[in-house]
């Protein structure tokens, strides 16, 4: 098992249907996606949609081999605009600026 990591991210108003429009907005970027994604030893990205009376969540989990190789920095490439205005105009958070640590684990339960 790699390192696993989960976070939720509140929605934006207004912005759920982009959210729930990923797969097909990603589409343009899929090539560089997929070769980022393995460079970055990812082996699974899921992002579910949680609705909620204070407004929509985007959870996203992801597995990844080797963490020290996810990029934390973007370029002014067009995936890497994208990426970052998506996330910006969906959530309210900019990725060109450098996140602090990620949260503590709390618990984790792995079967034998």
């Amino acid at each position: 098992m790699g390192h696993v990591f989960s976070g939720a991210f509140p929605i934006l108003a207004g912005k759920s249907d982009r959210v729930r429009s990923f797969a097909r907005e990603l589409e343009p970027h899929r090539s560089e996606w997929d070769r980022l994604s393995r460079e970055g030893t990812f082996r699974f990205y899921n992002v579910t949609l949680q609705a909620d009376p204070r407004g929509d969540v985007a959870i996203y989990s992801f597995e990844v081999a080797d963490p020290t190789k996810v990029r934390t920095r973007f370029t002014d490439s067009p995936h890497d605009r994208w990426w970052v205005e998506y996330f910006l105009d969906v959530r309210g958070l900019d990725l060109s600026v450098v996140p602090g640590a990620p949260p503590p684990t709390i618990f984790t339960w792995t079967a034998d």
